[in-house]
C-alpha cells in the first residue's frame, strides 16, 4: 500500500498541471532581479482581429495586462506603456501584438478541423501575433505567431459560465491554460532580447595583448553569440561602437563554461587609442563614431 501511494505521489509531481488545484495566472511569483540596469520595454496597445469572436471583444486590455504582469515579473526589464510618456523616451524595444485565435475549435469552419480518433477535436486554441522593433536602431528583432492548444474536451458543455478574462479561475478553463502557454512563450522569447540591449552587460577586465575579457552579466547572453562591443556618449547617452585596430567595429563571442560563468573573446585587437573595459555589448550593429559626430 505504501509503494502504491508514493507511486501516486511521483505520478502527480511528473504532471504539467495538478487536478488537485487551480492554475495561476502568468507571471505569478516573486519578481527576479537579474540586472540592475534593466532595458525599458514600451508596449503598444494589445488588438484583436476580425476573427475573435464579439463575445470576447474586451479581451485585449485583459491580455495585455497579464503579458506586462509576466513580463515585469522576470526581473529582465522596466515596462512602459502608452499612458508613461517619460519612458516612452527611454525605451529600448517596442512590442506590438494582435490576438488572432481566441476560440473553441468546435466553432471553427469544417474545412480547418482536426480528428480525434472518430470524432472531431475540440481544441481551445489562442494564437498571439508579436513583433518587437529595437527602438535604437529600428530593426526588427523578434516576430513570429504564437500559437496554444489545449483540449477542451465536449463541446456541449458550457466551461465558462459567468467567468471573464482574467479572473482567478478563468485560467484553469481551456481558453485560460492555452492564454497561459501562450504568454509565457513570449514572455520566453522576448527575455532573450535583454542581453542584446546596450548598457547592460558590460566589459569588467581586458589584458593588452589577450583577446579574453570579463563580463558582468554575462550569463543571459547567447553561448557563442557574436556582439559588438560599444561605449556611451556622457554628454548625449547614445552608445556607439568601438573600433578595432582596422577601424572596424569591434565584436566578440561569448563563451558559457561548463560548470558556470563566462567568457567573451574578442574577434580582432581593439584600436590603440580605445579603452575597452567599462564598455558594453549590443546584439546589433552600434552607429560609429564618425556617423554619430
Amino acid at each position: 500500500m505504501r509503494f502504491v501511494f508514493l507511486s501516486l505521489l511521483v505520478l502527480l509531481a511528473g504532471c504539467s498541471s495538478n487536478p488537485w488545484a487551480y492554475s495561476s495566472a502568468p507571471g505569478s511569483g516573486s519578481i527576479g532581479n537579474e540586472a540592475t540596469q534593466k532595458p525599458v520595454v514600451y508596449i503598444e496597445p494589445f488588438k484583436v482581429g476580425s476573427g475573435v469572436n464579439s463575445k470576447w471583444s474586451g479581451i485585449a486590455p485583459e491580455m495585455q495586462k497579464a503579458f506586462t504582469r509576466a513580463l515585469l515579473k522576470t526581473g529582465k526589464f522596466e515596462v512602459a506603456q502608452s499612458k508613461d510618456s517619460a519612458k516612452q523616451s527611454f525605451a529600448s524595444f517596442a512590442i506590438e501584438s494582435e490576438l488572432t485565435d481566441f476560440m473553441h475549435t468546435s466553432d471553427a469552419p469544417e474545412s480547418v478541423r482536426r480528428l480525434s480518433w472518430f470524432t472531431e477535436a475540440n481544441d481551445a486554441i489562442v494564437a498571439l501575433d508579436m513583433t518587437a522593433t529595437n527602438l535604437r536602431t529600428g530593426r526588427v528583432v523578434f516576430s513570429d505567431q504564437l500559437v496554444a492548444i489545449v483540449s477542451a474536451g465536449d463541446k456541449k458543455n458550457d466551461q465558462y459560465g459567468s467567468l471573464e478574462f482574467g479572473s482567478y479561475l478563468f485560467w484553469s478553463t481551456p481558453l485560460g491554460e492555452a492564454s497561459k502557454d501562450v504568454l509565457n512563450e513570449a514572455v520566453a522569447n522576448l527575455a532573450s532580447l535583454q542581453g542584446s540591449t546596450p548598457g547592460v552587460v558590460e566589459i569588467t577586465s581586458y589584458e593588452t595583448g589577450s583577446r579574453e575579457v570579463g563580463l558582468s552579466g554575462g550569463d543571459i547572453l547567447d553561448d557563442g553569440g557574436v556582439y559588438y562591443v560599444g561605449a556611451m556618449d556622457t554628454r548625449t547617452g547614445q552608445f556607439t561602437s568601438v573600433d578595432d585596430d582596422l577601424g572596424r567595429p569591434l565584436r566578440l563571442r561569448v563563451e558559457h563554461h561548463f560548470f558556470g560563468g563566462n567568457t567573451g573573446w574578442l574577434l580582432s585587437e581593439p584600436a590603440e587609442y580605445e579603452n575597452i573595459t567599462g564598455s558594453t555589448l549590443s546584439k546589433s550593429p552600434l552607429p560609429t563614431q564618425v556617423s554619430s559626430e
